[in-house]
């Protein structure tokens, strides 16, 4: 009928102007391709990203609340239900977003000692090409 609304083209809307403000999202974060990461920036990205990787990794702890007025006490007592009967599945996703978490810090740990390394072997570089000239 003209006066309904389409669900599912409102959601696969919404979908999509998620997908795009996350792309732009990262776009906007992400250094040019071909450009070398700073330390800094490294460390930024572990404060950042990486730090709320570490944060939301643990879905047991996530609180449960209501926005609504008068219903907020049974619909928490609901998602309390739902959430304790579903306990195994957060369990294995809990773990699952911890060991992200981990091997996200530690691939960023190593890009921040290979960057340190590169800007080294550069300044040697440049101390030999310096020394040769006559």
């Amino acid at each position: 009928m003209p006066g309904e609304r389409d669900e599912g083209a409102a959601d696969a809307c919404a979908e999509g102007l998620v997908a795009r403000r996350l792309r732009e999202t990262a776009a906007a974060l992400a250094p040019p391709p071909g450009e070398l990461l700073s330390p800094a920036a490294v460390e930024l990205w572990m404060a950042g990203d990486a730090g709320h990787l570490h944060r939301a990794a643990d879905l047991r702890t996530v609180p449960i609340a209501s926005h609504r007025g008068f219903a907020a006490r049974p619909i928490v007592a609901l998602k309390r239900t739902v959430r304790r009967l579903l306990h195994p599945l957060i369990d294995i996703q809990s773990g699952v977003n911890g060991a992200n978490a981990r091997v996200c810090t530690f691939l960023l740990e190593q890009l921040a000692v290979q960057a340190r390394a590169i800007d080294e072997l550069q300044r040697q570089v440049a101390a030999l090409l310096a020394e040769r000239e006559p």
